[in-house]
């Protein structure tokens, strides 16, 4: 099952990250939106500043969507 918490609501909570660099790769995100640039993810966004590495983000993004395979399975 999907689950509806945005990416840096599961990190948080997952704690990964803290609220001061949460609010910072949202601002960054925000900053990147507002200047017309290309838009990243958030997970993207934390590994570049360090927060996060990407195995990480990826334990997050399962925590959101599941593995691969239960998605194969579900299918």
């Amino acid at each position: 099952m999907t689950d509806t918490r945005l990416f840096g609501e599961a990190a948080f909570e997952m704690e990964l990250v803290s609220t001061a660099q949460l609010y910072e790769a949202l601002t960054v995100q925000a900053k990147q939106e507002v200047g017309g640039g290309s838009r990243q993810f958030l997970g993207e966004i934390l590994v570049e500043l360090g927060y996060l590495n990407e195995k990480q983000v990826l334990e997050v993004l399962t925590q959101l969507h599941g593995s691969k395979s239960s998605r194969v399975q579900e299918s």
